[in-house]
C-alpha cells in the first residue's frame, strides 16, 4: 500500500507543485490565458460592433501573450523553409518514401514564396505528382501516435478532427526524429486568412457579412488555445509534458 500511495500522486498535487515552481513570467502568461478562457467564451455578440469589442479584449490579452511566449517561440522557429537545403531535404524525404514529382520542381516565386515550376511539356492526362497514403497526415496517423490516449480521453481531440490534426502537427514539429520533420520545415508560417487579420483589417470588414465569420473564427481558435493551454498544464501524460514548454498562442493559431 505505502509504494503504491508514493507512485501515484493526485493531479491536484501536482499542480501545486508545477505552481511553486513557476517564474513569474510564467505565471503572468497563466493569468492572462485565464482571462483570455473567460472572455473567448463568453457567448458571440449578436450585435457585430458589440462583436468587435469583444475581439478587441481578446487581441489586447493574446498580443500580450506573444510578447510573453516570445522566447519560447524563438525556440520554436525551423527559419527560412525557402533555403536550397530544406527543398533539398523534403524532395529528398518524398522521394524516398513513394511520392512521384514528375516534371516540376519546387521553386521559389518572387512575392508568392514556394511553388511547382513545370520544367516541361506534359502530356494531357499524364501523372504529374502521386503521394502514397503513408506521405498523408491524417486522423488516422494521429490516431496511431503518442496523441491516441489524449485523443480518447479530451471531447474535443476526440469530436474535432481539425482540433486533432493541429495539436498533432504540433507534438510532431517538437519531438526529436519527428518523421515528418522535412514536410513540417517547409509549410508557409503564415496563411491568407483571417486569423492574421489585424484590429484595422477587422475594422475594414464592417458592413460586410464576412465580418461576424471572421470574428467567430478568430474567437475559437483564442479559446482553443487558452483551453489547450490549462490542459497541457494540468495533465501528466507524455504528449502534455512535450507540448507544456513550447505551446505558445503563435504556434497555434
Amino acid at each position: 500500500m505505502g509504494r503504491k500511495g508514493q507512485g501515484h500522486k493526485p493531479r491536484h498535487e501536482v499542480n501545486i507543485k508545477n505552481q511553486r515552481n513557476l517564474s513569474n513570467q510564467e505565471k503572468e502568461i497563466i493569468e492572462n490565458v485565464d482571462k483570455l478562457l473567460r472572455i473567448s467564451t463568453i457567448p458571440q455578440q449578436p450585435n457585430v460592433l458589440k462583436a468587435l469589442e469583444n475581439q478587441r479584449e481578446i487581441s489586447l490579452i493574446t498580443d500580450k501573450l506573444k510578447d510573453l511566449e516570445i522566447n519560447k517561440d524563438s525556440r520554436n522557429s525551423v527559419g527560412n523553409r525557402a533555403t536550397t537545403a530544406t527543398i533539398d531535404n523534403f524532395v529528398k524525404w518524398v522521394n524516398e518514401n513513394g511520392a512521384e514529382l514528375k516534371g516540376c520542381t519546387i521553386t521559389e516565386f518572387k512575392g508568392f514564396e514556394l511553388g511547382l515550376k513545370v520544367n516541361t511539356d506534359i502530356p494531357q492526362s499524364s501523372l504529374v505528382i502521386a503521394v502514397p497514403r503513408k506521405l498523408m497526415l491524417s486522423i488516422e496517423t494521429a490516431r496511431k501516435s503518442e496523441l491516441k490516449d489524449l485523443m480518447e480521453k479530451d471531447q474535443i481531440l476526440k469530436n474535432m478532427h481539425n482540433v486533432a490534426l493541429a495539436i498533432f502537427l504540433l507534438v510532431e514539429k517538437f519531438k526529436k526524429n519527428s518523421f515528418w520533420k522535412a514536410y513540417i520545415d517547409i509549410l508557409p508560417s503564415t496563411y491568407s486568412t483571417v486569423l492574421y487579420f489585424t484590429m484595422d483589417d477587422l475594422e475594414e470588414l464592417k458592413g460586410s457579412p464576412t465580418l461576424e465569420i471572421a470574428l467567430r473564427q478568430i474567437k475559437s481558435i483564442a479559446r482553443q488555445y487558452a483551453y489547450f493551454h490549462k490542459l497541457f498544464h494540468s495533465s501528466e501524460d507524455s504528449v502534455s509534458r512535450l507540448m507544456r514548454d513550447r505551446f505558445t498562442y503563435e504556434e497555434y493559431w
